[in-house]
């Protein structure tokens, strides 16, 4: 009998050991992994290029050509092999499943403009996660797992008279902007919406709805919803639409649900700014006058758990100024007290808390900033500017310029390239991200790229990433 006990007790520390080495295997295999993911940069439409010889081979790192121009180069082959480099990208090994691609097919590359070298390309490949919304920008067309694109591309062809050349792209279009259709309309009910990285066959299970002026909820994706009791009328609502609240005013959630609302004028009577919450998924609501400001345009509200939240409210606007308030919970919405203001009196981009301490707050950008992105670590009571590390620009980095009647070109550098920063968000992975856009009046690659940055610190210190497409 003892020896069966201490049998017993040796198998059990047999297998507590192998579990243990078993866990620590899968963590240290998982840490690779992500190392490996992370060394992989993924080039956008507007960035990818392809270095071939003058026979059409695709030439690698070190390779030798002979001494000889590009010639008579076929647009469609120009196309065919640009397309087959730049999908390859997305089937590498380590690559996350959200930016996989799999069985990739190239099924037409068709010539439209032989002289300005505009082809049309059609593919499809099946997407390893469907769910993704790294794709978005490809303006697809989802059916059964399937991504099928149909581009208008305009290349570029830069000749070293080498015996080797270099395929840009210069523009891109979709058959649409370019005049042509060839979508099966029956598909375009699962094109992705690019505005707001859904699909149309939404599944979130817990959502706002106005419906004839009256504003619900819903925690079961649309079984059942709850009246909210507020008024709509004192509502941000986007420009020109009856059924949709501004962004950043509202949280739902099984833990907090709550919309902010009043901050104004109504019908001669003075409506201070408000918030309407529910921390029991609708079955009580309650309201709390926050401040007597009377012309807010501009709310965030965000809660981190049941007790701690905060809210920003952006009012007295003119021109390009606007001044903010920041306001804290500790109690769940009972009470809320002063916490500052803004770092700035610019136009509010949005905010964006990751916690009680961390917030991001991202103003419209004027000529002349060196940042539009602040940060506060201490719960809005002090802030600094994010100063993203400028970068080089590739050899296509240039602008047609006119000067003095005279065409020419003006080379270009990072900074007059990526100005704008976005407001900070998390991506699947866990990764902080921010991207640097070109604003509204870019003009590289066609103004379509971004600069992507990310942080393992919560946003204190931030690593280039590449430049992604974006539609924005």
């Amino acid at each position: 009998m003892k020896i069966g006990k201490k049998t017993g007790r040796i198998m059990g520390r047999i297998a507590v050991l192998i579990f243990t080495l078993l866990v620590a295997f899968i963590v240290m295999y998982s840490g690779f992994i992500n190392k490996k993911a992370g060394m992989i940069e993924l080039k956008s439409r507007y960035t990818f290029t392809v270095d071939i010889d003058y026979m059409g081979n695709v030439l690698n790192e070190g390779d030798d050509a002979e001494n000889q121009t590009i010639k008579n180069l076929s647009v469609s082959k120009i196309g065919d092999i640009w397309i087959k480099e730049f999908t390859e990208q997305f089937s590498q090994k380590y690559l996350p499943r959200s930016k996989t691609l799999k069985k990739v097919k190239i099924d037409e590359t068709t010539t439209l403009d032989d002289n300005e070298k505009i082809v049309l390309i059609s593919f499809s490949a099946k997407v390893a996660d469907s769910s993704s919304e790294y794709f978005y920008p490809w303006g697809g067309v989802l059916d059964d797992g399937r991504l099928k694109c149909e581009w208008v591309v305009k290349f570029s062809i830069d000749d070293h008279y080498d015996g080797t050349a270099t395929i840009h792209v210069a523009d891109m279009f979709t058959p649409e902007e370019y005049g042509i259709a060839r979508y099966n309309e029956s598909l375009k009910e699962n094109v992705t919406d690019s505005v707001n990285g859904k699909t149309n066959d939404d599944t979130a299970l817990a959502r706002y709805e106005i419906i004839n002026s009256i504003l619900s909820v819903t925690y079961d994706g649309g079984e059942t919803y709850i009246t909210v009791p507020v008024d709509i009328h004192n509502l941000l609502m986007q420009e020109d639409s009856s059924t949709i609240l501004k962004s950043d005013s509202y949280k739902v959630s099984t833990t907090m649900t709550a919309f902010m609302y009043g901050g104004k004028i109504s019908n001669g009577k003075e409506m201070p700014v408000t918030i309407i919450y529910s921390n029991d998924m609708g079955k009580n609501w309650f309201t709390c006058e926050i401040a007597e400001i009377y012309t807010a345009d501009y709310y965030y509200v965000e809660f981190f758990d049941e007790k701690s939240g905060v809210v920003v409210a952006g009012y007295d606007r003119f021109d390009s100024q606007q001044t903010s308030k920041i306001y804290v919970t500790s109690d769940g919405g009972e009470t809320w007290s002063d916490a500052g203001t803004g770092p700035t009196n610019n136009i509010i981009k949005g905010v964006k808390y990751i916690d009680e301490d961390n917030g991001f707050f991202c103003y419209d950008y004027v000529e002349g900033m060196d940042s539009n992105l602040y940060m506060t670590k201490d719960g809005g009571k002090t802030f600094s500017k994010i100063l993203l590390e400028e970068q080089e620009l590739d050899s296509t980095a240039a602008n047609g310029t006119e000067s003095d009647g005279q065409t020419g070109t003006e080379k270009l550098t990072w900074s007059d390239v990526y100005k704008e920063a976005l407001v900070p968000f998390y991506e699947d992975n866990g990764k902080l991200i921010v991207y640097l856009t070109q604003g509204s009046d870019g003009t590289y690659n066609s103004g379509k790229t971004a600069a992507k940055y990310e942080s393992d610190d919560k946003g204190v210190t931030w690593k280039y990433v590449g430049q992604y497409e974006l539609n924005l």
